[in-house]
């Protein structure tokens, strides 16, 4: 704590122009001191006052700024520091733990938001506490506390500065409650009463509902009734009385400030009225501690003058029942020890402030009038403790305030300057990881990008690759049924039965068409699961090879045997997308009369399709039939004329009568021949008829259902429907396949660039915070050094 400038004892002499007349009185020269005094006094005031706003204000915002923006660090206690030596006295966080573990290890554990809400409760008290000060200085009134340890002798300590029997006294305790004495001369009309009241805050002298008036003699009943009713608790009995001693002598008739004299209840008591006691603290200008030259400074007593002296550097100390003492030397040095561990500043100034008295003998002597050495010393102590609260209220009333609020700006000052290193460090932090992640990020966007463009692109190409490939096959297939053969090797044409199971040969020679058909469909399933797998295969390690190393997301297992699974597993048509009578069998399956036709004129060989033209080498039948034809025409051009004459010759060749005769068992033969031709081509025309048939059905989508997904477009503008039907389901069932594989590397992508985006966003976010916590707190620690200063110069 820095040096305090005090007055001297001795009030200094007034300049000529401060006692214009009169200047050898000595009553004027103590006047003339008394207004520099009061000068002073005012002055001090008014710039401690302005200090005291400006430092609510920053507390104020400290508080704000650690509710809405940056959460306040506590300093931590390193391994073995004590916690006495923390840098931290009005704002130390204190957690009453026991004796296994101290308020600065737990706090080094808790999380940030719980220390700060410690902070704010501490910050939030110590600004209730300026208020408190504020009110308190700009007072005209000054409040002296007497307390001290119980049996001490307060009230005979009171009585005595009174020379009067004003408080009950007793071996026993007679102060249960505050008791403020005050002059009933200057607040009362001169009328000696006591004012009960019961609520301090509604109290008004001049409303008699506000509080119960007695007589000052009634005192003593008062204490008792309060000791024996516990329902309706007094808050402060204002005992009004008139002092005997003259106004240079007086404390409370001293003509120039209100004094209240205020009697405490014992420190050791009861918990209730102790604690009372200490929140009664923040209210009192001046502490007269009175203590027992038997006893000394108790538990409670050290606790008390510690806890004031965060705002009290001088606290009055009389030490009650010395002439008891046998051994007075040895006590006096024993409480002075005592009083320079408590209070430091109280010891610098003991001759003033410490006073060994004996308040029994005091009162014993004011009855009889009689004069010895303790009353000389007690008249010596009155002289001093008048001087303390009236000439030097600079000290008595605004050095309280000033030590406080030097030792709550020096924690402010801490608190403010731990937290400026703190975001600066949490800046530089942040930059760090945004110089790290935002490349990060980039990469993994671009690394998103190509990874997308190679998947896409094998996509396609497997798609493309896989549905050629299987329309090419699946029409070759419907090629090769339609000349009358399996489309498949596993598969084979059954066996003819014979003429009378002809219906039921042309059912399992379709059948087995069918069958074939769909061995060959199950032959492109399987090639596109071949290549679908090598597919994925290739997207997950090129996948692999562009996602970062970091990221960690469950791999999708592939199961190639869940591609084309069919409804009707165990038909011969599951799988192929056509109607059930699509194996039915038709009339035209057995006879196929154009097909005769054809192979008599010669336009079709016996293997050739309907597809087929004409090019084909001829078989003799055929060229024999044809080149007849042909000489009946001749080489005459096909005109009118010709054709008259060549219908004139042909009806005479049949009105022969050779011919005539000739004819019916010509035809006959013809016809039977042409019986036995088709009988024994069955076994052959069957499978050839049912093939054609089922090609020519299959291709112009007759029976064929068209599958979910496909295109009516592209079905009705193909010319092979059953092949553009499969190869298009494939495509569907492929492309399905790889886009799920393409969706678990975007997936895999959107989590790497989300956790990356979540890193710079967070590292922005806290460089934002930081930057602002860096200037904001600069701006603070730069007010607060300021008030320090003022402080520090006052007084």
């Amino acid at each position: 704590m820095s040096s305090i400038q005090v007055e001297p004892a001795m009030d200094p002499k007034p300049s000529a122009s401060e006692v214009s007349f009169k200047e050898t009185r000595p009553e004027q020269l103590s006047a003339a001191s008394a207004d520099l005094s009061e000068e002073k006094f005012v002055y001090g005031r008014d710039k401690l006052v302005a200090s005291i706003n400006a430092t609510g204000e920053v507390l104020q915002q400290l508080r704000a700024f650690n509710k809405d923006q940056w959460i306040l660090r506590y300093p931590e206690q390193q391994d073995g520091q004590e916690e006495a030596k923390l840098p931290l006295s009005v704002l130390r966080v204190d957690l009453k733990l026991g004796a296994t573990q101290n308020a600065s290890t737990l706090v080094n554990s808790m999380e940030k938001s719980s220390v700060g809400r410690l902070l704010d409760e501490r910050m939030s008290r110590s600004d209730h506490h300026l208020q408190n000060l504020r009110m308190r200085i700009i007072d005209t009134q000054s409040k002296v506390l007497v307390t001290g340890d119980l049996n001490a002798g307060k009230s005979t300590f009171i009585n005595a500065l009174m020379r009067r029997e004003l408080v009950p006294t007793d071996q026993q305790p007679c102060t249960s409650m505050f008791c403020e004495i005050r002059d009933a001369n200057q607040e009362n009309d001169g009328r000696e009463e006591v004012h009960v009241i019961y609520d301090l805050a509604s109290y008004d002298p001049k409303d008699l509902s506000t509080f119960t008036r007695r007589d000052l003699s009634d005192l003593e009943g008062i204490f008792v009734e309060q000791e024996e009713k516990q329902d309706e608790m007094i808050s402060v009995l204002k005992c009004f009385c008139v002092d005997s001693h003259t106004t240079h002598e007086s404390l409370l008739h001293n003509g120039a400030v209100d004094i209240a004299l205020i009697d405490a209840p014992g420190l050791n008591q009861d918990s209730v009225k102790t604690t009372a006691l200490f929140a009664r603290e923040e209210e009192i200008d001046v502490i007269v501690f009175v203590v027992s030259a038997e006893n000394h400074f108790t538990l409670s007593a050290r606790e008390f003058l510690q806890n004031a002296s965060n705002d009290k550097a001088y606290v009055f100390v009389v030490v009650n029942k010395y002439d008891q003492i046998r051994n007075k030397e040895k006590c006096h040095r024993r409480v002075l020890e005592q009083i320079r561990e408590l209070s430091p500043r109280t010891f610098e100034e003991a001759d003033e402030l410490v006073h060994f008295v004996d308040s029994r003998t005091v009162c014993d002597a004011a009855n009889t009038e009689s004069m010895n050495e303790y009353v000389e010393h007690f008249s010596a102590m009155e002289n001093n403790l008048r001087q303390f609260v009236l000439r030097r209220r600079a000290k008595s009333k605004l050095l309280p305030a000033k030590t406080y609020m030097e030792r709550l700006l020096s924690d402010v000052l801490f608190l403010v300057r731990l937290n400026q290193n703190a975001a600066q460090d949490d800046l530089v932090s942040a930059r760090r990881e945004l110089s790290k992640s935002r490349p990060a990020l980039a990469a993994c966007e671009a690394n998103a990008l190509k990874a997308q463009r190679m998947v896409e692109g094998e996509e396609d190409r497997v798609v493309s690759s896989i549905t050629q490939s299987s329309e090419e096959v699946l029409t070759k297939a419907l090629e090769t049924v339609g000349n009358g053969e399996s489309a498949h090797s596993s598969v084979k044409l059954p066996a003819y039965p014979g003429l009378l199971n002809l219906w039921q040969y042309a059912q399992d020679v379709r059948e087995a068409l069918v069958s074939s058909l769909h061995a060959v469909v199950r032959d492109c399933e399987s090639m596109a699961r071949n290549s679908t797998t090598q597919a994925v295969e290739k997207i997950g390690h090129a996948g692999e090879q562009f996602l970062p190393k970091d990221i960690d997301v469950p791999k999708r297992i592939f199961m190639p045997e869940a591609m084309f699974s069919h409804k009707h597993e165990g038909t011969v048509f599951a799988g192929l997308g056509v109607s059930l009578d699509i194996v039915n069998v038709r009339l035209t399956d057995l006879f196929d009369v154009p097909h005769h036709f054809s192979f008599v004129m010669g336009r079709f060989s016996p293997k050739s399709s309907p597809d087929d033209s004409n090019d084909k080498a001829l078989t003799t039948p055929s060229f024999t039939v044809g080149l007849g034809a042909l000489s009946l025409l001749g080489g005459h051009a096909l005109n009118a004329k010709t054709i008259a004459e060549a219908f004139v010759r042909f009806t005479d060749i049949l009105g022969s009568r050779v011919v005539r005769r000739w004819a019916a068992p010509v035809l006959l033969l013809l016809g039977a021949g042409a019986v036995a031709w088709i009988v024994t081509d069955l076994p052959n025309a069957v499978p050839r008829n049912v093939g054609r048939n089922l090609q020519r059905e299959l291709k112009g989508g007759h029976g064929v259902v068209q599958l979910p997904g496909n295109s009516p477009m592209l079905l009705r503008n193909s010319s092979n429907l059953f092949a553009t039907m499969h190869s298009m389901r494939t495509m569907r069932e492929v492309r399905k396949v790889l886009r799920l594989a393409s969706w678990d590397i975007q997936e895999k992508f959107r989590v790497a660039i989300s956790q990356h985006r979540a890193n710079v966003s967070k590292a922005e976010a806290q460089e934002k915070l930081a930057d602002k916590a860096v200037e904001w707190l600069s701006q603070t620690a730069a007010r607060s050094a300021a008030i320090q200063s003022e402080v520090a110069c006052l007084l």
